[in-house]
């Protein structure tokens, strides 16, 4: 019985070691398949690609990729750059069509890639059913007051992509307040709950 227990830690033990390797190899594998392959059939119309693999135009077409970011991202930096996309902002936030969902879509981007400060705290709450619970960030300290009551602004993201979420009115009485940072946060729900904080008692 000893013998199995040490068989199965030792193997439980080496899944943990490897399964993020493999998951990442596997991710970065599965862009540069598709993202890179996008791409990459463009670069096998010029004569100096033509005549390269499928798996090495992917490569190429996805490190384009790469470089064509950071290069937006230079460029961007400079003042041109901020004027480009500050009218391109502006045109964006007129059309009839779009402004709703790219305004939406901006403020979340920036609150997740650029300014965690946006989120105020990682709270719990009751979601979905009244005996099951889950993280979500309180997005205001400003209240609602319905029917006599007090609520919060709560941003309940999905998991493992908390690019997208609920937004939802909480009664205030009913979120348990934690002391989890925004980053530990966001850890804890792309992971899925696999990465858990050292204090889980609330």
């Amino acid at each position: 019985m000893a013998l199995k227990n040490k068989i199965k830690r030792h193997f439980i033990t080496g899944l943990v070691a490897i399964l993020p390797v493999v998951l990442t190899v596997g991710v970065i594998w599965f862009l540069i398949q598709k993202i890179g392959g996008f791409f990459g059939k463009y670069f096998t119309q010029i004569s100096l690609f033509k005549n390269i693999s499928t798996p090495l135009s992917s490569l190429i077409g996805f490190i384009a990729v790469i470089i064509g970011i950071y290069l937006i991202g230079f460029i961007t930096s400079s003042f041109f750059g901020r004027w480009a996309l500050n009218t391109l902002h502006k045109i964006m936030t007129r059309l009839p069509l779009v402004k709703g969902l790219y305004n939406a879509t901006r403020q979340l981007v920036n609150a997740i890639m650029i300014d965690h400060s946006a989120f105020s705290k990682v709270v719990i709450i009751k979601y979905p059913w009244e005996k099951t619970y889950t993280l979500a960030f309180l997005t205001s300290e400003k209240k609602w007051e319905i029917g006599g009551k007090e609520y919060f602004n709560i941003f309940l993201p999905t998991s493992p992509n908390p690019t997208s979420g609920y937004y939802l009115i909480y009664p205030a009485s009913e979120i348990i307040e934690t002391d989890i940072s925004i980053q530990d946060g966001f850890k804890i729900i792309t992971s899925g709950g696999v990465i858990l904080p050292n204090k889980r008692k609330y």
